[in-house]
């Protein structure tokens, strides 16, 4: 009896050291994710200050994130990011080339909780084909961006599922500036204040055809939006755009080429005082997107 017994725990131990050991065959934890697209649009304004509105305008990009902690406490996920992202415009906009923005960052997210995302990020705004309409004296633009994400699903109303999905940015410019001027100015900061609810409106083939309202609101809050002859006179209030957009994943595609994500959406874009003026008087203008993305 005692043998039988010792052998049945002996049994209980060995399986037990099974389940625990790692499976040979399955694959190792994802540590480097990942995401490539790229935008069509019929005109280019950086933060409602206009860069082009003539001309094919294409933006492509590139994102890679390194998994740094995961866990199940206060601190649920740490990611170290870099990526570039381009703005290429026929036109060759003020410069020699049709390569016009190239801008490269690199920093840090963490998700805090079940809800909040943050993140710090040092980005650096280039124009490759040297255009003096790009920035301030032609000069790289060098930023540091703090942003705040919060995922508000199913906390508000049951038929917005969705949830309103807040977002805050605040962008300190180190060196440079992209609000173009004449005449003394200064380094400013930006805030961003968003919010994109979605919904789901159907089907388009096997998968979900969603419609979102993506809305920023865009504010100075030192310097930022200067006039554009002297410098100073900075104006609070930068742009308002409101968004429609309907996006789909590409299920058609075949299983190799990876999951891809279409949209396509039209922009109502309201200027402040000084955007305006940088924008041939025009407060107002209707932008078109069209862009593809998938992930890895």
């Amino acid at each position: 009896m005692r043998r039988t017994v010792a052998t049945c725990l002996g049994l209980s131990a060995v399986l037990a050291a099974q389940e625990t050991r790692p499976d040979p065959q399955a694959p190792p934890p994802k540590v480097v994710s990942g995401r490539f697209g790229f935008d069509f649009t019929s005109q280019y304004f950086f933060r409602g200050l206009v860069q082009e509105n003539q001309g094919a305008i294409w933006q492509p990009y590139v994102e890679l994130n390194w998994g740094l902690h995961e866990g199940d406490g206060d601190l649920r996920k740490v990611d170290f990011k870099f990526g570039l992202w381009n703005s290429v415009h026929d036109e060759k906009t003020g410069g020699a080339g049709v390569w016009y923005e190239s801008n490269f960052y690199f920093g840090v997210e963490a998700q805090i909780g079940e809800r909040l995302t943050a993140g710090l990020t040092y980005s650096i705004y280039d124009s490759p084909n040297g255009s003096p309409t790009f920035s301030k004296n032609g000069r790289p633009v060098e930023e540091l961006v703090f942003s705040f994400d919060y995922d508000d699903r199913g906390q508000w109303f049951e038929s917005l599922t969705s949830g309103l999905q807040p977002s805050l940015v605040l962008a300190v410019e180190l060196d440079g500036q992209r609000d173009v001027i004449s005449g003394a100015g200064h380094v400013g900061i930006y805030a961003g204040l968003g919010i994109e609810p979605s919904f789901v409106i159907g089907k388009l083939a096997d998968g979900d055809l969603t419609f979102s309202i993506p809305t920023t609101l865009g504010l100075s809050l030192r310097d930022y939006y200067e006039r554009t002859v002297g410098g100073g006179n900075d104006d609070f209030f930068g742009y308002l755009q409101v968004g429609a957009e309907l996006s789909a994943p590409l299920t058609f595609l075949p299983s190799r080429m990876g999951p891809w994500t279409g949209r396509a959406g039209a922009h109502f874009l309201l200027l402040g005082d000084n955007n305006e003026a940088r924008n041939g008087g025009d407060v107002s203008e209707v932008i078109f997107t069209l862009g593809f993305e998938t992930v890895f």
